[in-house]
């Protein structure tokens, strides 16, 4: 991590920390840790299985609203460096062009029973779409609160 990181802490144990927000998060995402993409029911699971198995030594995480992934893009370079190993600020050009270049994550928020939100990186915008829909390239970053 560069010494223009300032915001979030990197823990060394899986975790990273948001002291603004009073919040930790796993620095792998479900996509990087199962290698697929969840639906909203999937992303619940997950959260629960890695609470059953006391997953990076806490069993309390969840999965953020909409505001708690709102305040994790808003620092877009680090987000970028820190959880997703790029550079901060990456080069385009048509040639090296790759498509999903955002990415998405499940919030805890849902609309209609049958609907969930997702927020979108780095462009922050969010939108709602069904809960069972898993081809849409997301996944989910957990958080918990962080101690004292």
């Amino acid at each position: 991590m560069s010494q223009e990181n300032k915001h979030f802490i990197v823990n060394g144990n899986g975790t990273v920390t948001d002291p603004d927000e009073d919040l930790m998060w796993t620095l792998k995402d479900s996509r990087q840790n199962l290698g697929k993409w969840l639906n909203w029911d999937e992303a619940n699971a997950y959260a629960k299985a890695c609470n059953e198995q006391n997953h990076l030594g806490y069993n309390d995480w969840r999965l953020p609203t909409k505001s708690e992934v709102r305040s994790l893009f808003k620092h877009a370079g680090e987000y970028r460096e820190i959880f997703l190993n790029q550079p901060r600020k990456p080069v385009r050009s048509v040639a090296n062009y790759q498509p999903g270049g955002e990415t998405s994550v499940w919030t805890s928020e849902t609309r209609y029973d049958s609907y969930a939100w997702k927020c979108y990186f780095p462009a922050g915008r969010e939108i709602c779409v069904e809960q069972s829909v898993s081809t849409t390239g997301t996944s989910v970053r957990l958080v918990r609160d962080a101690e004292d």
